[in-house]
């Protein structure tokens, strides 16, 4: 996936995949995949697979050039 496909409107996460399913509560990522194990802090994206390495700026989410370590299996 692209840096900068995926943003929170409204404290749900859209993008090209599974846009709308997953959303933010109190800063952690809760969803039908890895659900509460990411969270947020400084803006910056955080848990068990590539923790850190993505980040939110402006509501859009940026980061490596990978698949958004809560959509893998």
């Amino acid at each position: 996936m692209s840096s900068g496909q995926f943003y929170i409107q409204d404290g749900y996460i859209y993008g090209p995949r599974m846009s709308g399913r997953f959303y933010v509560q109190d800063g952690y990522i809760y969803g039908p995949k890895n659900s509460g194990l990411y969270y947020i802090q400084d803006g910056h994206i955080y848990g068990p697979k590539k923790s850190g390495r993505f980040y939110v700026q402006d509501g859009y989410i940026y980061g490596p050039n990978e698949e958004l370590p809560w959509l893998e299996d």
